[in-house]
């Protein structure tokens, strides 16, 4: 019940603010936009369903974790530059409780970020036998991820207790995530492409929307993926509390 206060108070003071809002039309104009762009462009609109689906649904899963890394490296950091985080440690609340709460916070950002996108994927995959199974993964998938850069950023932010250098840290943790969208399928085949595939959680996340909405595989094909997911995702909050419960004002 304690940490549910807090996600409450998270989502106040987080989520329903001009600057959360500020998220959600920010990515309510750009999946518009590319939405708009994959069934008008000549180009674009040549790629069939399961490609458009599949290159939006990237997109999303990206927009989750980079609102969860700023959102968790502002939720211990942020605290204690605004000197806000010594009332919440000598309220009745255990650390490993305000932990939970800010998570799940960051993991209801998450949700309402699929919520806004679900027109758009229907929009955009209509008429796709995998569709609905696309949705599917990306709602586990998408939610894992929120959980493992969310947990580990406010693990980060928990260590460092500055928000500037959390975040600094966590950028570059998103574009060392997010590098498998930028690399050629030449460099992804080489050995270094495979190896950065099998130990990044986003890699494995997009491979498995890959595997599941071009190539209509069945789950068999992504049990190794999303165990390595699910691994990462015991282990990133095993980090936060490990971070959290050292935490001293």
């Amino acid at each position: 019940m304690k940490a549910a206060y807090i996600m409450q108070k998270e989502i106040r003071e987080s989520i329903l603010t001009p600057k959360g809002f500020l998220w959600y039309i920010l990515t309510s104009i750009i999946l518009s936009i590319l939405s708009y762009l994959f069934l008008t462009n000549s180009e674009l609109s040549l790629l069939d369903q399961g490609q458009m689906l599949y290159m939006i649904m990237n997109f999303i899963t990206a927009l989750g974790i980079l609102i969860g890394l700023v959102f968790g490296s502002d939720a211990f950091a942020g605290e204690i530059e605004r000197g806000t985080l010594e009332a919440l440690f000598l309220s009745p609340v255990k650390k490993t409780q305000i932990a939970a709460g800010k998570l799940g916070a960051a993991i209801a950002n998450w949700v309402i970020i699929f919520a806004i996108s679900l027109p758009y994927l229907f929009v955009v995959g209509k008429g796709g036998q995998n569709l609905l199974i696309g949705i599917a993964y990306l709602a586990i998938l998408g939610t894992l991820l929120a959980i493992i850069f969310s947990a580990f950023s406010m693990g980060l932010s928990a260590r460092i207790k500055s928000m500037k250098n959390s975040l600094i840290i966590s950028f570059f943790i998103f574009l060392l995530a997010g590098s498998p969208i930028f690399l050629s399928a030449a460099l992804r085949k080489t050995w270094f492409g495979r190896v950065l595939d099998l130990i990044n959680p986003f890699a494995d996340a997009i491979n498995t929307f890959d595997s599941v909405v071009i190539d209509s595989q069945g789950f068999s094909y992504q049990a190794g993926r999303v165990a390595i997911i699910c691994g990462y995702t015991l282990l990133s909050l095993w980090f936060l509390k490990r971070s959290v419960s050292r935490l001293e004002m």
